[in-house]
């Protein structure tokens, strides 16, 4: 009897070879996405960072403005916080509120910011909406003093995050 050498691979060896193959695939394909979500992250973090120090940048020039205010108006002074304690405004004072500086209101209805195509975040209903949202609460520490907390909250994917920016702001005239 003649016995031919076997050629070409048998069943099992080709699914040892597939899964190998599956496997050298899938490692990398994985590292990636897991790569990806952890930039979004990263970049929706370092977003919200900086519209957290922006709010808190919006109550100081509320200040500022009302300091330059008396000083061109000595016979109708306002509060250093004015526009911001209830007078001539909202109340921020232990209330959320939003500050939005490119329209120069204060509200207390909290809304998602927009972003125009500019890349300029506002709260006007004006652009794409965000998953952001930033609150503004003042707390009087005392007369002449209070404490700013900037608090944004967002969703990247399904998982929600916070970010919360404190300051302290004094009538320093």
């Amino acid at each position: 009897m003649m016995t031919h050498p076997q050629k070409g691979f048998t069943l099992v060896e080709t699914l040892v070879a597939i899964t190998i193959i599956a496997l050298a695939l899938v490692g990398p394909f994985y590292a990636v996405q897991q790569s990806l979500n952890a930039s979004r992250s990263a970049r929706d973090q370092l977003i919200a960072s900086s519209l957290a120090q922006e709010g808190v940048e919006y109550v100081r020039a509320i200040r500022d403005g009302n300091y330059l205010f008396n000083i061109q108006n000595p016979n109708s002074l306002r509060s250093w916080l004015y526009g911001l304690n209830g007078t001539g405004g909202r109340n921020c004072i232990a209330a959320d509120c939003v500050v939005d500086a490119t329209q120069g209101t204060v509200n207390t209805v909290i809304t998602p910011l927009y972003v125009t195509s500019g890349g300029i975040y506002n709260q006007q209903n004006s652009g794409t909406v965000t998953p952001f949202t930033r609150k503004i609460r003042l707390t009087t520490i005392s007369v002449t003093e209070v404490r700013v907390t900037v608090t944004m909250t967002w969703m990247t994917r399904t998982v929600p995050y916070t970010f919360t920016v404190t300051e302290t702001l004094n009538d320093w005239l």
